[in-house]
């Protein structure tokens, strides 16, 4: 008998205008239940005393926090610590420039938990309330707002996680789309380590690492293998599967033992272009849609619930890890129940904001080991995700903070007396 994974066909629109790529998502609304959650936590905080917040300047601070904060530092942070290239991207559609385009989605937790500091610290010195008080507050109610992203990345289908045959395992059709980062780093460093020999090479894996080698490798069989010229220039991907499965080529098997899962890679982009020109034979009104875009038209088609699609999918999408879960509990749920309890035990200024700053980057990299990586990096002779790499300074950062916060002395503070009603 073999397994039914659960194949996640999740439309990430509640609503969308048309075809235009507008309307109302998952991933927007997720923000906006944060938001509104961490404001009546708020109010709690202020009624009990917790928070030395004037009530009516609440509204305020929520609102400033959350568009200076979470949205401009979250977007500033994917750039910079992500794609950088979108600071110079102008391209149509609207609103052109990269960096504006938030329909594409993008939002670093790194980048948003800077800017949350950086907005609660100007907000308490333009206002003059106390910083410290306000970021506690601010650290223990922000995991909420992390659980609902990670639940809309997985509506979305979007960092997911390693290949996986547990039988909870997810298939997620947007895999078509995706690139695999930690793919395409392996390419590039196996690329740099024989250029000297092959200084085309490098060229090749610009723009797509994957297309790249496969014309590499292509180009290199047909050197040295003449007979096997003309089925490489028909068919180079499809004749790559099978001579690497036939273990007679030993350059072959010598460059893929360097990149995993290349294989793997070509086989889903056969699989999925045969399956895009059979959707065209039995559904001749979506032939022109399909050519235009063929894989984002059949993961549409999945979303919109076609069971042919859909079938032939579970055909040969890779059954995942929904690593997007997994993070949802730890940096969310579980992060929430630390940090509130912490602040509400420890009411000293700063030991929850910086429990908040040590705990989050462990356990980012504890859900880091589920998840396909972002663009990692050859250190010391392995491969570590820039997710982890960035959780390392934020998590010396804060023990720094965490030690300052337990040792610095209490100071007599006037307080605001609790609400009533």
């Amino acid at each position: 008998m073999i397994l039914a994974y659960y194949i996640q066909t999740l439309n990430p629109f509640i609503w969308q205008w048309g075809n235009s790529g507008f309307g109302i998502r998952w991933y927007g609304t997720a923000y906006l239940l944060g938001f509104i959650i961490a404001y009546l936590l708020m109010k709690r905080f202020i009624r009990t005393g917790r928070m030395l917040l004037p009530m009516e300047q609440l509204p305020d601070f929520v609102l400033f926090v959350a568009i200076f904060g979470v949205l401009i530092g979250g977007r500033l942070g994917e750039a910079i610590l992500y794609r950088p290239g979108m600071f110079t991207n102008f391209s149509p559609p609207f609103p052109y420039w990269g960096l504006l385009k938030i329909q594409d989605g993008g939002m670093a937790a790194h980048g948003g938990i800077v800017g949350v500091f950086i907005a609660t610290w100007f907000f308490a010195r333009r206002r003059g309330y106390r910083f410290l008080n306000l970021v506690d507050c601010g650290a223990m109610v922000a995991p909420i707002g992390i659980f609902f992203g990670r639940i809309a990345n997985f509506i979305n289908g979007e960092v997911y996680g390693h290949i996986s045959h547990a039988p909870w395992a997810v298939q997620f059709p947007t895999e078509l789309i995706y690139q695999s980062q930690s793919l395409d780093a392996r390419i590039r460093h196996l690329a740099g380590a024989v250029a000297s020999k092959h200084p085309n090479l490098a060229h090749f894996m610009d723009q797509n690492p994957v297309a790249g080698m496969v014309r590499y490798l292509s180009r290199h069989l047909q050197w040295h293998h003449p007979s096997l010229a003309t089925a490489l220039d028909l068919h180079p991907q499809e004749e790559i599967i099978k001579l690497a499965h036939s273990g007679k080529y030993p350059f072959l098997n010598e460059q893929l033992r360097h990149i995993p899962d290349f294989l793997r890679k070509i086989q889903l982009d056969v699989h999925a272009r045969h399956l895009a020109e059979q959707v065209m034979a039995h559904y001749p009104k979506l032939a022109g849609a399909i050519r235009n875009n063929p894989n984002m038209e059949l993961i549409n088609l999945a979303r919109q619930g076609n069971t042919y699609v859909i079938s032939h999918l579970r055909d040969f999408l890779n059954p995942r890890i929904p690593s997007q879960l997994i993070e949802a509990s730890l940096e969310g749920f579980l992060l929430f129940l630390l940090c509130y309890w912490i602040g509400w035990r420890w009411k000293k200024e700063g030991i929850a904001a910086a429990s908040f700053a040590v705990l989050y980057p462990i356990m980012r990299m504890i859900g880091e080991q589920f998840r396909a990586g972002d663009q990692p990096k050859l250190i010391f002779g392995h491969w570590i995700s820039l997710g982890d790499i960035y959780s390392w300074p934020l998590l010396f950062l804060g023990l720094i903070f965490l030690i300052w916060a337990i040792r610095r002395p209490i100071p007599i503070v006037p307080t605001i007396p609790a609400a009533k009603g």
